[in-house]
């Protein structure tokens, strides 16, 4: 079958091919609805496909962003993604996912695919070892932001919660019910992830402040052994407990422990989980959670990778950190 070209869809329509490639660019506000109208009969009834890639590249652009999130597996790193996704395509744009898994020779794997691509720019969630590539990504001006983590030294503009008063707002609600005890319970800080270390070191000061160590406990270690430091660590002959736990990983084990267990959880525990997952709402009883505002981080973020896009200066903070919000159940 022959292929059909623009210079078709303009004879059937009977106008210029230059009215038709601005009639498919969307420029076409001086157009009369009539040749509008005609157009569009014509692209119809050729079946006609434009060639996107040959106009994107005409115009160095390819209309895509590549994001890397360093583990799906959390439900920030899915509800940011998601949420991006909605945000590209209203701008129209299209978005390539990647899965780092934490792992920075991954990462550095899937930056160098993605630029071989043209992406016109990069989401990150960065691991932390390709420090010297995203340094040289910024010397060539190439447009790029951080998401949840930042890496100090480096000028790309971060997008991330308010870790402190995410602490400290979970503590203060906690506070509100007179328990004996109050438990903070994190994956591993090996990673020197950022959210992990400003929860962890925010806890910590709070620690200090209270000066007894015996009320206020710590419980960190990697997901695999978790639930067995919970079991060894947690003093279940205290009644009234407080646990703040520090991502959707914590909360899981935690819960894991206490099934099994088979705790009264509702009588020994009253808990505050940072990030709103569905299993915080869908428990019985419900936990309260923090919520990260994920519209407000994903749309900031990109509109931050859209002007460097457009070569515009952008108009954000290095570190631009929003307020969590507490979901008291």
């Amino acid at each position: 079958m022959k292929k059909i070209t623009i210079k078709d869809v303009a004879k059937r329509a009977g106008v210029s091919v230059s009215t038709v490639s601005q009639y498919l660019n969307k420029r076409y506000h001086y157009m009369s609805d009539a040749t509008k109208h005609r157009i569009d009969v014509a692209i119809k009834e050729l079946d006609y496909e434009p060639n996107f890639l040959a106009r994107n590249l005409k115009s160095k652009s390819t209309k895509t962003i590549g994001i890397i999130v360093a583990n799906i597996l959390h439900h920030f790193s899915t509800s940011i993604t998601r949420s991006i996704e909605d945000y590209c395509d209203s701008n129209g744009y299209h978005l390539i996912i990647c899965n780092a898994d934490d792992d920075s020779e991954k990462e550095k794997k899937y930056i160098q695919n993605l630029i071989s691509k043209q992406v016109d720019g990069l989401i990150i969630f960065p691991t932390f070892g390709n420090e010297q590539l995203y340094q040289q990504l910024l010397d060539k001006k190439y447009p790029i932001v951080f998401i949840d983590r930042y890496i100090k030294g480096l000028n790309v503009p971060t997008f991330k919660l308010d870790n402190t008063s995410a602490i400290q707002k979970s503590y203060d609600y906690l506070m509100k019910f007179k328990l004996n005890r109050i438990y903070y319970i994190s994956t591993s800080l090996d990673k020197n992830i950022t959210p992990r270390i400003e929860r962890m070191e925010t806890f910590k000061s709070i620690q200090e402040k209270t000066n007894d160590l015996n009320e206020h406990i710590i419980i960190s270690e990697d997901v695999a052994n978790l639930k067995e430091a919970i079991s060894r660590n947690m003093d279940l002959s205290v009644d009234r407990n407080g646990v703040i736990l520090a991502n959707d990983f914590a909360l899981a084990e935690f819960l894991s422990f206490t099934t099994g267990q088979k705790l009264p959880l509702h009588e020994k525990f009253k808990l505050v989980s940072i990030d709103d997952i569905q299993l915080a709402q869908l428990y019985q009883p419900p936990i309260s959670t923090i919520k990260q505002p994920i519209e407000t981080i994903s749309e900031n973020a990109l509109n931050c990778l859209l002007q460097q896009i457009k070569n515009e200066k952008h108009t954000y903070d290095l570190i631009n950190e929003y307020e969590p919000v507490l979901i008291e159940r």
